[in-house]
């Protein structure tokens, strides 16, 4: 069906450049009264990643986007107050970041996407399902929660540390925040490639008052009440070490979202896509190959 192709604009834009294994080389859009910044890789049907708090769409991992741009049309973007995108004062309301998304939608020309969604960035589809549900063929939410009465937030100690910066240069912080975001071990076991990742994440550090905002906004957000709404076909996935967003977190939101997928994996922590690249490669995409085949089985019967 036209509405789960590729637009003709991710067409024109993809055919410049080649599917993996090249830097970024970002686009820009003017989306809800700012610039955006984007970039498309691969072929298939349309993917949308969005990133979670403070971070820009660099800090994926390498291998985990060039293994999904093997399978489908991927779609990254910074956030507003991240990377290459504007900075503005305003407008960190999660709902209106899921706004942001629809209009980048928009321009591109998608119809309707897949969307996946880390840490802030889960919050940031699960407003995108509740307010826009035409827009989102299948949903995956990882390291995330619902926000509000039903969710578990982390200690007291975790969110100090993620939240009290002031003094520290960049580098300084994410330093910081690694000790709640990887898993123990693999941090140990990993140092040297953390910091290539925190390098390459910090290219374009993100301002101060954009992560006060958008920390703000994630600490106001609450789907709680909404997800029951949802009809988009979901995935939950999260690691069972996670303390910054505890994995009882993706239990309450299976328990929200109908018919739901939950997917708990041993041994990792908030970082599971970094720590587990290839098993949350293979999760996610023999999900949302399932759910496209079962979506056009259920076309064909009706036509």
């Amino acid at each position: 069906m036209k509405e789960r192709r590729k637009s003709d604009r991710a067409d024109k834009l993809q055919e410049q450049i080649p599917l993996a294994g090249r830097p970024m080389t970002m686009c820009d859009a003017e989306v809800n009264g700012i610039k955006i910044a984007f970039d498309i890789r691969g072929s298939g049907p349309p993917l949308i990643l969005v990133m979670g708090y403070r971070l820009n769409s660099r800090a994926w991992p390498l291998d985990f986007i060039d293994a999904l741009a093997e399978r489908f049309t991927v779609v990254l973007f910074d956030n507003r107050g991240t990377g290459l995108s504007d900075k503005p004062l305003f407008g960190y309301e999660l709902s209106n970041m899921a706004k942001d998304v629809c209009g980048l939608m928009d321009h591109l020309e998608i119809a309707r996407a897949n969307v996946l969604g880390y840490s802030m960035g889960g919050a940031i589809a699960q407003e995108l399902v509740c307010r826009y549900p035409e827009r989102v063929l299948s949903l995956v939410l990882c390291a995330t929660l619902c926000g509000g009465r039903r969710a578990i937030y982390a200690r007291s100690t975790v969110i100090n540390i993620m939240h009290d910066l002031d003094g520290l240069d960049p580098a300084a912080a994410a330093r910081r925040i690694w000790t709640v975001t990887y898993e123990p071990k693999y941090l140990a076991t990993n140092i040297d490639k953390v910091e290539r990742q925190m390098q390459r994440e910090l290219e374009t550090p993100t301002p101060l008052h954009a992560a006060d905002l958008q920390f703000q906004a994630f600490v106001d957000f609450d789907t709680s009440e909404a997800l029951s709404s949802v009809r988009s076909p979901t995935l939950i996935m999260t690691g069972d070490g996670d303390v910054l967003i505890p994995a009882r977190n993706s239990e309450v939101l299976a328990e929200l979202i109908p018919d739901a997928q939950l997917a708990i994996l041993p041994g990792f922590a908030h970082r599971v896509i970094w720590e587990s690249t290839g098993q949350c490669v293979a999760l996610i995409g023999n999900f949302l190959e399932q759910t496209q085949a079962a979506a056009n089985a259920g076309d064909s019967y009706a036509g």
